[in-house]
């Protein structure tokens, strides 16, 4: 399971074919723990690609492409 940076989220939702909110909303929920992320020991905070239909979901985020 490939992890990323959650700097990179807005970039691979657009990617996607969603619409993505700022980096700063995707922050405030992942440490609220209302999208899926890990905090590592550095203190970055990481996503999986697999996740992303989840994290789309959970955003509430429709498929520009339906």
């Amino acid at each position: 399971m490939q992890r990323l940076p959650l700097t990179d989220l807005p970039r691979v939702l657009i990617e996607a074919g969603y619409k993505s909110p700022t980096y700063r909303r995707l922050y405030e929920l992942a440490v609220s723990a209302r999208i899926p992320a890990k905090r590592g020991a550095n203190g970055r905070w990481t996503f999986a690609v697999d996740d992303l239909p989840q994290i789309a979901d959970a955003l509430g985020l429709s498929d520009l492409a339906a």
